[in-house]
This record gives structure tokens, C-alpha cells and sequence, in this order.
């Protein structure tokens, strides 16, 4: 039977979003068994420590790490891995003086949602990552943005974080979200009625989460009606659910300030810092390309541009998602939530 960290990896690095992260972590993976095997070497262009995978909430961070680490164990039975939290570098959390010496001794180590680490956890952090590159140690870490946009932590730990491979996984698209429902409903034995799950892959959000529950309620449907609902009944129920999925300018002010940081407000202020801009910039461009607002609408909201500064903000950002790689992750990320 295969181990359970080892199944979540198979089943989360199949979809397309995940497969930069499967390279990676089976990347990552021959480098911690090579070199405990002495049976493998690898140039130095093939390092991957730390590796640092990013994404939103849902899109699988955890279970491609709970997956690598399975099986690194797997195949070296010998190897000690230990996965942390942010939460457990905190001076009052009852177990993290075990969980931390666990980890200096480990030979992999999994640190999980480093965007949640508090001030005081800063050092600690650096400490482990430090000792850890230093006994060749692979180090992954996950947080939902990457470490170029965690403004809230310093730039000791941010440049070790950003040292080895950074990977972006993005929500599942509808395809994706089909073929993830496809394999829930199969594993549970369901019988669905043509169409029920295409609907469902099309506005149900790209959470892995929100799909296991899509999963769950279209079960107690099934019970409720005594047999599988058909589409009707299935659009009936998730309705509300559909309509939270629609773009809307203030949807799109939300999401882009919780992927830069930035007060959803200060996107509708007069401000012109830096900080700011860009985010607002990204806010028109997403708002022109998934609602029918027209420009002097989307300025509007926009702390009361005219039409001709909205038209600004979209070419310029256009121009530049072709140069910047982050830029144009970020704006397919926000896009993909917003669909």
C-alpha cells in the first residue's frame, strides 16, 4: 500500500499547476537520497536548498511537502524528517522546544506558512536555516506569497529564504478542478449525473479545500434526493457559491491587497507611494479584463482617476508582464481566484 505523504504527492503533482513543484520536489528528493546514499552526484547547478514554494491557500503547498517527505523516507528509511509550522517557533506554543530540537538533529526539514511567523520567530528561523545549509541539510519552505513580497519580515531571513528555487503554484484552473472532482467522486464511489461535475469545475473556486467540500455537500445531495441530482438541482444548491465566484471590482481591490500586502482602502486613496501604485496599477488591469466596468467606472473606484490614467495603468502593466516573471505570475494568481 502506498504511504499516505507518498499518495498526496502523486495525487497533487498530476494536475498541471503543480507541475513545476513535482520537479522540484522530485529534485529535491534525489538530492537528499544521493547523497545519503553516496551513490549520486550532482552538480552544483542542480541545487535546490532551500527550495520555497509559494501559493494560495488550498492549492496543495502541504500536501507536496507532507509527499517529499514521505518519500524521502521511503527510500532511505535511515533519514529523520521533521515538518514545523510557523506557530511552532512561538516561545508559548507547549511543543516547540521538542519540535525544534527534532529539527536541528533531522535530515529534512519542512517549514510551513513562514508568511505567519511572528517577530519573535524571526531568529530562530535564521538560527535553523543557518545550521542546517551549513550539515547539508534540505530545507523546504512554504508561505502562500513569495519571499521577494514578505515585506513584514527582514531581509536576513527573506534572502535565505529566496537563495535556492523558488516555485509558484497557482489555484487549479477548471480543467484541473475537473479532474481533481473526477477522482473525489470516484474515490467515494459516487454516481453523478452528466454535466453536474463540469458545472461544478467551472465555478466552484480552485481550492483544493473548497473542492472537498463541493465533493461532501453534492454526497448529502444525493442522500437528501435518494439518488444523484441532476444539474437544476446541483445549481440550485451551490447558487450563492456562484455568485461569490463573480469578478467584481471590490473582489479584485480584496484579492490584490492580500496578495501585496497592501489595505484593500489605500487602493482607493490619493496615495502615491510606491508601495501602493503597483498594486492599484494591477487593480484596474484585472478589473478592465473581468468585469464590464468602463474605465471611467473602474477609475471611479479607483480613488476617482479619469478614464485616461485607468488606460495608463492597463498598459503598463501589460508591458511589463511580458519582462517581469514575478509580475506576471502574480496577475495569473490573482486571476485564477478571480475566476
Amino acid at each position: 500500500m502506498m504511504p499516505k505523504g507518498v499518495e498526496h504527492l502523486a495525487q497533487w503533482a498530476s494536475l498541471p499547476e503543480n507541475r513545476s513543484a513535482r520537479t522540484a520536489v522530485e529534485r529535491v528528493a534525489d538530492c537528499v537520497v544521493g547523497r545519503q546514499l553516496r551513490s549520486l552526484t550532482l552538480p552544483a547547478r542542480l541545487t535546490v536548498n532551500p527550495l520555497f514554494l509559494h501559493g494560495p491557500a488550498g492549492v496543495g503547498k502541504t500536501h507536496l511537502v507532507a509527499g517529499l517527505a514521505a518519500r524521502v523516507v521511503e527510500r532511505c528509511p535511515g533519514l529523520s524528517a521533521v515538518i514545523l509550522t510557523a506557530g511552532d517557533f512561538d516561545r508559548d506554543h507547549a511543543e516547540s522546544p521538542a519540535d525544534l530540537a527534532a529539527a536541528r538533529q533531522a535530515d529534512f526539514v519542512a517549514v510551513e506558512d513562514v508568511h505567519r511567523l511572528s517577530a519573535g520567530a524571526v531568529e530562530p528561523v535564521v538560527q535553523l536555516l543557518d545550521r542546517s545549509l551549513a550539515r547539508q541539510v534540505q530545507l523546504v519552505f512554504t508561505a502562500a506569497v513569495g519571499p521577494a513580497l514578505l515585506e513584514r519580515l527582514p531581509a536576513r531571513l527573506t534572502s535565505r529564504l529566496a537563495s535556492g528555487l523558488i516555485v509558484g503554484i497557482e489555484s487549479l484552473s477548471p480543467a484541473s478542478r475537473l479532474l481533481f472532482l473526477q477522482d473525489r467522486v470516484a474515490r467515494r464511489g459516487m454516481k453523478v449525473e452528466p454535466g453536474v461535475l463540469e458545472w461544478l469545475a467551472e465555478r466552484v473556486g480552485g481550492s483544493g479545500r473548497q473542492l472537498e467540500g463541493a465533493v461532501v455537500r453534492l454526497e448529502a445531495l444525493t442522500r437528501l434526493h435518494g439518488g444523484s441530482p441532476g444539474v437544476e438541482i446541483v445549481a440550485e444548491s451551490f447558487r450563492a457559491d456562484a455568485d461569490t465566484r463573480r469578478a467584481t471590482v471590490e473582489r479584485i481591490a480584496q484579492g490584490v491587497g492580500r496578495y501585496f500586502r497592501v489595505e484593500p482602502r489605500r487602493l482607493q486613496e490619493r496615495d502615491r507611494s510606491r508601495q501602493a501604485i503597483l498594486p492599484r496599477q494591477v487593480g484596474m488591469y484585472l478589473a478592465r479584463r473581468l468585469t464590464d466596468l468602463s474605465l471611467d467606472q473602474i477609475g471611479a473606484y479607483f480613488g476617482g482617476r479619469d478614464h485616461s490614467t485607468v488606460l495608463h495603468a492597463c498598459r503598463k502593466v501589460e508591458l511589463a508582464l511580458s519582462a517581469d516573471l514575478a509580475l506576471s505570475g502574480a496577475v495569473r494568481q490573482l486571476q485564477a481566484d478571480l475566476v
